[in-house]
């Protein structure tokens, strides 16, 4: 396990896992398939992923897969860079899928890579940076789920 600490008083912590994110048969995310729903739906990562890639002429894209009263899941895709910035109602837990980077948190760098994982706390100033030549892709865990003021870009 890699661990590393903000400046915060919470800790960024960035470790690898051995769920086989790469393999043929890849994981799969299991969560409420709507919000109106209490039928639980595997999907595998991989098949959404290439079902929704960015546009050439996207840099980043998100796509919601679950929302309930404790938290929410986003598949984001990041072809350059995220711009600066904070969660200010939200932990995160970003795990990484495909590609290669650096996550920037509260003036520390942390190498991630595809089966990597990393804590950010709220209210850390935090961004991702892709090293690679394709776009780099994370599952994203808010808790609790953001609302809509809480994603705020910094300079």
């Amino acid at each position: 396990m890699r661990q590393w600490y903000s400046g915060l008083a919470a800790a960024v912590v960035v470790v690898a896992f051995s769920a086989g994110v790469a393999s043929a048969s890849g994981p799969h995310w299991i969560g409420p398939r709507s919000s109106e729903s209490t039928r639980l739906d595997a999907v595998e990562l991989q098949t959404l992923l290439a079902a929704n890639r960015l546009k050439p002429e996207e840099n980043i894209k998100a796509l919601p897969l679950h929302r309930d009263a404790h938290n929410a899941a986003v598949l984001v895709q990041v072809r350059a860079r995220e711009p600066r910035h904070y969660h200010a109602d939200s932990n995160i837990t970003v795990f990484m899928l495909e590609g290669q980077g650096v996550l920037h948190v509260d003036n520390q760098s942390f190498d991630m890579a595809a089966g990597d994982s990393a804590l950010v706390p709220r209210g850390a100033p935090h961004y991702f940076v892709n090293l690679g030549t394709a776009p780099a892709a994370a599952l994203v865990i808010y808790a609790p789920p953001p609302g809509k003021n809480d994603r705020v870009l910094m300079q």
